[in-house]
């Protein structure tokens, strides 16, 4: 929340020196007594640690209370009840405490299935005439439980999916990866042409998106998405399918997006408010071909019709009596029938509400420590959001309840409740974008609470590099709820479950890199915001499914999370206790604490070793380009991140509020070093030029820097020499954000000294 601006007063002209020297004066005790209490001459009280309160006060059974509550009713995006979810959220933050509370609406382009049966996207298998001799479920079965019986939990559908009814051969594409689709051209169907084929592939090995454009670059003309039990069930010895176990049956069907970018799609980069430009749908780079998810029930059904050569073992799943022929088309007494996809989704364009509240700082009103969570879900959704959405209330609860009781943060508390994020993470995305350049300058971190609770075995932490320090000390000071392990932290059972020994890895290693699937994205990759996430998972030795069993099903209940994933809800209040430390950490800390040589680390790991690994180094200095000035830049940042971590931050004057604030600036302003305000190759809206996800799937995941990756991946055979002219635009960018990161932690007038060529 920003402040009126003063009233000029221009009738006045002060002539008397003395007079402004008095006005001056006020002004900067003003400043200072706005930064720091006055009340001692000598040195001021330290501000008292509440931490240890904050987790005294927090429930378990208000938390489970809250999600039964919350997920009495599906609330998609876009939808009425989606609506309904955020004022009711809005009246509960301002009952709770909460200074000021907003709705902030967007108006963005979304997706759903037909309301109409008649209607309903369905594959199916017909006759020559189009008699249809098997259908696809058309919805998903309730399988008795009142909670799915309602209206409202959408049909089997993938948002953004392209409409049509396309009919042809079926192939099966194993997980529709550009390696799958290239064993199927040259090993498996060599003399096929898969243009205007139906590829029939299940979830894993790339995203679903990807999946998509795989299959259009393929000729493709629809796609089938299924989930193998492979990676989605367990034996019965290790636990039962859904009603009467946590993991999937045969009815369940994944939901999800399926649009490449982020955001709203019609207003890329800039914030879908009501008088936005916005392009058209053809301009928005949405999918081409019709696409549907559709149970493993109605997978193996189609299966084991298929025709064709027998696939490698590794494309081979679980599914009871199929072998995965790939096709083209069906066997035996189907020989000669179709598949039919029918895709009949409608898209519009709708208002979705982002709900925002307050805690107005005691000292720095105007420096935001973020938490939020999106709302929006695929149904009921007890596990994502909704888990991590009762415990945002639980924390704003008690935050009100210690603010009633005379406290009050250093730092604002800005609680954030994103809509549409399954679309695309689009409320977080546009609100970033509307408010860039006052988060780019006031917001010190972004807590991200999507899933709290997955399973109740282990906490998965991730994090911006400099600032996990705040991960680790909060994991240090809460105990582990499993009673298996009496007396540990949740760092020792970190530790212990994950199998990291403090010896052997380094500790810029330990909290590993946060990603880019939820609504950090538009903090971190949009504005250079440090981000921290985490949620409890289950045991993944004991039951090595793919994430958790029912993601994005209609079966994520509130009796699925009762019964089965957190009995008691420990992991729930775990969890809220976790982020409420770090939330009052990064609020009531008088330096922000960070360890940036964890940066200088990352950095150095994509140097020395992703280069190799990849082979990219060699690749450079054999085409002749010079990584001398990157070399120089990285010795530059270890240097400084060095000094300035081990002298600049312990000689700091905290007596000296305004020494105190020049130093946070710069803490805030390290990450947004990072990003090129021009993006990257072939990602004009990807700015981070460290840990962005490259565009080729050829660059492995978090393993050296993506515009040097995207740079080589993409030369062109025929105009090589264009292709590494831009490698060497890309080296030069890389050197100068590097350079361009030091000379923000560097004291005095000495950022503008020029590199030296020192070694590590």
């Amino acid at each position: 929340m920003t402040h009126d601006p003063k009233k000029r007063h221009d009738r006045v002209m002060l002539a008397a020196g003395a007079l402004f020297c008095v006005i001056v004066g006020l002004g900067i005790g003003l400043i200072i007594g706005f930064l720091v209490d006055t009340s001692s001459s000598d040195s001021k009280p330290a501000r008292p640690d509440k931490r240890a309160e904050f987790k005294r006060m927090v429930s378990a059974s208000n938390i489970r209370e809250t999600l039964r509550e919350l997920t009495r009713k599906p609330h998609v995006a876009g939808t009425p009840a989606d609506l309904e979810t955020a004022e009711a959220l809005k009246k509960k933050w301002l009952a709770n405490g909460i200074d000021d509370v907003y709705l902030v609406p967007y108006k963005v382009l979304l997706q759903w299935p037909p309301d109409d049966e008649n209607e309903a996207n369905r594959a199916q298998i017909v006759d020559p005439d189009g008699t249809v001799v098997f259908q696809t479920a058309l919805k998903s079965d309730d399988l008795g439980e009142e909670d799915l019986m309602q209206d409202g939990i959408p049909a089997p559908y993938t948002a953004y999916s392209a409409t049509g009814n396309v009919t042809g051969d079926l192939v099966y594409v194993n997980y529709c990866t550009q390696e799958d689709i290239q064993n199927l051209t040259t090993n498996l169907l060599p003399d096929i042409d898969l243009t205007n084929k139906t590829f029939l592939c299940r979830h894993g090995g790339v995203g679903r998106s990807t999946k998509v454009l795989n299959a259009q670059n393929a000729g493709a003309a629809a796609l089938l998405i299924y989930s193998d039990p492979e990676q989605y069930t367990v034996d019965t010895s290790l636990g039962l399918q859904y009603p009467d176990g946590p993991f999937m049956p045969p009815t369940a069907v994944q939901r999800g997006s399926i649009f490449t970018g982020v955001g709203d799609p019609l207003t890329p980069g800039y914030p879908s408010t009501e008088w936005g430009y916005r392009l058209n749908e053809e301009e928005a780079g949405l999918p081409k071909i019709p696409v549907h998810p559709i149970n493993y029930g109605d997978a193996a059904n189609l299966l084991r019709r298929m025709t064709g050569p027998q696939p490698p073992e590794e494309w081979r799943g679980t599914l009871e009596g199929v072998d995965y022929q790939v096709g083209p088309g069906f066997r035996g007494e189907d020989a000669g029938r179709s598949i039919r996809v029918v895709v009949n989704s409608y898209s519009e364009q709708r208002w979705a509400y982002n709900v925002i509240g307050f805690i107005h700082g005691e000292i720095e009103p105007d420096r935001y420590v973020i938490i939020g969570n999106h709302r929006d879900a695929w149904g009921l959704g007890a596990v994502d959001p909704t888990s991590g959405t009762a415990c945002i209330i639980e924390i704003s609860r008690v935050l009100g309840d210690m603010k009633k009781n005379g406290w009050r943060p250093r730092r604002s508390i800005v609680f954030g409740s994103w809509g549409a994020e399954e679309f695309g993470m689009i409320g977080s995305v546009e609100w970033t974008e509307e408010y860039y350049h006052l988060l780019s300058s006031r917001a010190v971190a972004y807590l991200n609470l999507d899933i709290a609770v997955a399973g109740n075995w282990v906490f998965r932490p991730s994090a911006s590099p400099h600032i996990s320090p705040v991960m680790r000390e909060a994991m240090e000071n809460v105990l582990e709820p499993n009673p298996s392990y009496p007396g540990e932290t949740v760092f020792d059972s970190f530790l212990d479950k994950t199998n990291i020994s403090l010896d052997v890895i380094e500790e810029s290693y330990i909290i590993p890199k946060i990603g880019a699937g939820s609504d950090y994205y538009g903090f971190l990759y949009g504005v250079g915001v440090p981000c921290l996430s985490g949620f409890y998972y289950f045991d993944q030795e004991k039951y090595p499914v793919s994430f958790y069993s029912l993601y994005h099903t209609q079966y994520e209940t509130f009796r699925l999370m009762d019964e089965f994933v957190d009995p008691g809800f420990v992991s729930h209040r775990v969890v809220s206790e976790l982020f409420g430390d770090m939330l009052l950490n990064l609020a009531e800390s008088e330096v922000i604490p960070v360890n940036v040589t964890h940066y200088m680390n990352r950095l150095l790991a994509y140097y020395s070793n992703g280069l190799n690994v990849t082979t990219y180094r060699t690749q450079i200095v054999d085409h002749g380009i010079s990584l001398d000035g990157l070399h120089k830049s990285l010795v530059e940042f270890y240097y400084t991140t060095e000094h300035f971590q081990n002298k600049i931050v312990p000689s700091v004057d905290r007596n000296d509020p305004l020494a105190v604030r020049a130093l946070n600036d710069k803490i805030m302003m390290l990450e947004r070093a990072f990003l090129d305000r021009n993006g990257l190759p072939g990602q004009p809206n990807e700015r981070h030029t460290i840990f962005a996800t490259a565009k080729s799937q050829n660059v492995p995941y978090d393993t050296t820097f993506p515009g040097i990756a995207d740079a080589i991946e993409s030369i062109d055979e025929a105009n090589p020499d264009a292709g590494w002219k831009e490698v060497e635009k890309q080296i030069s960018i890389l050197t100068y954000i590097i350079h361009g990161a030091s000379s923000i932690l560097k004291a005095g007038g000495n950022w503008t000294e020029v590199m030296h060529g020192n070694e590590i």
